[in-house]
């Protein structure tokens, strides 16, 4: 396609209503990350029964936490590159056959040497899916809609997170067999969104970046867009803005994820063994309130994907980052005042702002940053790495937060992330730019 030509095609993109193959792509790809949130956090639940059948300390148990975090920062690095030069559709099709194998797999292990490397298999398929999903989700949406399409991937990563817990309690009874069936189940849904991605064309932003004209023409069939239509009028249609410096977005997109997720990991993955430790409640009990919590981020992202197209994204970031530093520096002053852990009738309220805070909030304008802040022809690159740099603070998270909580307690660790969320809402504030109701090509001109 010549060059006003492709820009005419993204306009009218851009500029549709919602239609039933954009639901179809949001579906999708949401449901890819809600198996993302599932596996990522059922081995919380699952770690209750795990370590005493497998005779684990904590630092065995942290190793295991991180073991698909690890998987995820080297799946989303390779496949994101790959998905640059190849394109997002083959992939985007596969990816969920390597996670339904070593979803079973997992569920199958003998020891825990076993279950640390299939669950780092695991965590390849889920880098994959997290460096493609927002870039595919992205690159079909209209602009009036995207950040709310974009918004639903992370709702269906808390959902999934939500379900592992919920599950949880439902297979408590099975006793020590009880986290085979957590950690097997994700195979099942994974295996139905494997065979309906088949489904499923290439975007068409990479069908026009690499002249693809057979996906631009069934793009354009999908969509019933004509040729000859007069596009004078739509929205949007100025695609040049000037310079961009990517260094600048690069040191904003990856510096804020990789706090988000420093940040959130070692609480959000370990709500219930801490839940256990500060002695509030009993197995049950702290799957019951780390469900609550895990309900009360659905809520929060359900929040955003309301507001993503009315607010917009920089300043949620900037209040969100603040919110969740400040409540764990409220229960840090508590301990060092009173010199004991903070009540349940305080310990829940603040935990509960982290949780909306984090999941309707930084949890997901990080990653949709990056999927809009850079252009197709690197955008699922940017992805992959702002995914494994975020990785990377997850494990640090992941592998200090117990670690830390069994040698010091909990308030060195609530002091540090304090200095995070406030990290990151500096970051937000001096670097951070606004994307709403901006086409992907003006944010990239």
């Amino acid at each position: 396609m010549q060059k006003d030509e492709s820009l005419n095609f993204l306009r009218e993109l851009d500029n549709l209503k919602a239609g039933r193959y954009h639901y179809f792509i949001d579906i999708l790809s949401d449901m890819g990350y809600f198996l993302d949130g599932y596996d990522l956090l059922v081995i919380g639940p699952a770690l209750i029964f795990i370590a005493p059948l497998f005779h684990i300390g904590a630092v065995i148990s942290s190793i295991i936490g991180v073991a698909t975090i690890v998987g995820q920062l080297i799946g989303g690095a390779v496949f994101g590159f790959i998905a640059d030069m190849k394109g997002r559709k083959v992939i985007y099709q596969w990816d969920m056959l390597i996670f339904a194998v070593f979803a079973i797999l997992s569920a199958v292990s003998q020891n825990y040497i076993e279950l640390i490397a299939f669950r780092s298999l695991l965590g390849l398929a889920i880098g994959a899916d997290y460096a493609l999903t927002l870039s595919i989700i992205g690159e079909f949406s209209p602009v009036k809609h995207r950040g709310k399409y974009l918004g639903t991937g992370l709702m269906s990563w808390w959902i999934g997170g939500s379900v592992a817990v919920a599950l949880g309690l439902l297979f408590l009874p099975l006793g020590s067999i009880a986290w085979r069936w957590l950690l097997g189940a994700g195979a099942v849904p994974a295996i139905i969104v494997l065979i309906l991605r088949r489904r499923v064309d290439e975007t068409p932003r990479y069908a026009v970046e690499k002249n693809e004209k057979n996906e631009i023409k069934d793009i354009k069939e999908k969509f019933k867009i004509k040729d000859e239509k007069d596009l004078n009028n739509l929205k949007n249609a100025s695609y040049a803005t000037g310079n961009v410096n990517y260094t600048r977005r690069g040191i904003f997109t990856f510096t804020s994820w990789f706090l988000n997720d420093l940040i959130f990991y070692g609480i959000g993955i370990y709500t219930v063994t801490l839940l256990l430790e500060l002695g509030y409640s009993t197995h049950a009990g702290s799957l019951a309130l780390t469900l609550i919590l895990y309900v009360i981020g659905v809520i929060g992202t359900l929040v955003f994907v309301f507001i993503a197209d009315i607010i917009g994204r920089k300043k949620w970031q900037e209040y969100t980052f603040l919110a969740q530093g400040v409540s764990l520096f409220i229960l840090a002053l508590y301990f060092l005042a009173v010199r004991s852990a903070p009540p349940i009738l305080l310990l829940f309220p603040m935990f509960a702002i982290f949780y909306f805070a984090n999941a309707g909030g930084t949890g997901e304008t990080t990653g949709i940053f990056v999927s809009e802040l850079f252009p197709t022809r690197m955008r699922t690159t940017a992805m992959g790495a702002g995914t494994a740099i975020s990785r990377v603070g997850a494990i640090i998270s992941a592998v200090v937060f117990p670690i830390t909580l069994k040698l010091y307690g909990i308030v060195p660790m609530e002091l540090l992330l304090f200095i995070v969320g406030l990290a990151g809402f500096l970051i937000t504030l001096f670097l951070g730019e606004e994307t709403k109701d901006k086409s992907l090509e003006q944010i990239a001109a």
